[in-house]
């Protein structure tokens, strides 16, 4: 399910937009640019809204030859939420429901308070930019506050995942609720020569090794040898899963120990990095008792989207929309 797209959800991303346009080339991109999309009801979606929106994903980054692929999915995709959005509001008129004017004004104080370190000018001088009036922004944050009430009544009041359906999902799925594979990891890292006649990288890793062999704690030595960030907190890592934060060399290094071993010296690019195997956390399920928040959360997500789709399409069917399709500019 895609979340709600507004000019308030996506006025801060500001993604390019050069392989859109090529796409929809033609002898008159304007017509096309500013072409019908979708009519709701009486209202109408322009191909420009759509693509209003379509450019602030990273769809971009997408490899040449998908990117056309890309875009169409996109389009589509947005084109259904834009739908989506415009049957929701026209449901809270018919439904007479009205925001009091406090809940936009401390919404826009939040917008200002948490991206625009609580200068308005920022704000005004962004919509300025954007060539967007600050009465249409505000309209949207409105738009926005009324599907989020709306959805709240129709959607999240009516979740409720029960006991027996919390306890049937974990037992249906126990293999989908277990902890993490983690690993505590302390790092000595040692810079290269500052210039030539220094110690060399292998002969500090010498002495490293000798020092710990003479009982010299890790973390002390990781204080007096290491030039990292972690040097001064013992050279501690804390625990991580080590694929996700060390080069391949570093991970093989640390597979090879068990709990309470080092490594002998790894040199990546002129640097040394001695690795130590604080503790191994492997991935075990959690009890019922464990696992039944995560269970129930899932349940809500699960329970959320069928109860959404189910009311927007009840929505579709109560009104008559006229969707168009995307012209490719051949």
């Amino acid at each position: 399910m895609m979340s709600r797209l507004s000019l308030s959800a996506g006025l801060f991303a500001l993604a390019g937009f050069a392989s859109a346009q090529g796409l929809l080339t033609a002898k008159n991109p304007a017509v096309l640019l500013d072409g019908v999309a979708a009519y709701v009801n009486t209202e109408m979606i322009t191909i420009g809204e759509v693509m209003s929106e379509v450019r602030r994903s990273p769809w971009a980054d997408t490899a040449p030859e998908l990117r056309e692929k890309r875009l169409r999915e996109l389009y589509t995709a947005t084109l259904n939420a834009l739908v989506d959005r415009k049957l929701i509001l026209a449901a809270a008129r018919k439904s007479k429901m009205e925001l009091q004017s406090w809940a936009v004004d401390n919404r826009i104080r939040e917008i200002v308070a948490n991206n625009f370190d609580g200068d308005q000018t920022k704000l005004h001088n962004l919509l300025a930019d954007r060539k967007i009036a600050f009465e249409e922004w505000k309209k949207n944050i409105e738009e926005d506050l009324l599907i989020t009430a709306m959805r709240y009544q129709q959607v999240e009041k009516r979740v409720a995942p029960t006991p027996s359906e919390v306890r049937a999902e974990y037992e249906a799925n126990k293999g989908r609720y277990q902890t993490e594979t983690a690993t505590a990891v302390s790092m000595i890292i040692l810079d290269p020569p500052e210039q030539a006649g220094d110690e060399s990288v292998e002969v500090r890793a010498a002495k490293v090794a000798e020092a710990l062999k003479a009982g010299t704690s890790f973390a002390s030595l990781a204080k007096t040898y290491s030039r990292d960030a972690k040097a001064s907190e013992g050279g501690s890592w804390g625990k991580v899963n080590p694929e996700d934060v060390f080069r391949r060399e570093i991970v093989e290094a640390l597979a090879k120990l068990s709990p309470g071993e080092t490594s002998p010296v790894v040199v990546l690019d002129g640097y040394g990095y001695i690795v130590r195997k604080d503790e191994q956390q492997d991935a075990r399920p959690l009890t019922f008792e464990e696992a039944a928040p995560y269970v129930e959360s899932h349940l809500r997500m699960r329970q959320a989207e069928k109860l959404y789709k189910e009311w927007t399409d009840r929505l579709r069917a109560e009104s008559y929309i006229k969707v168009f399709e995307l012209p490719t500019g051949k």
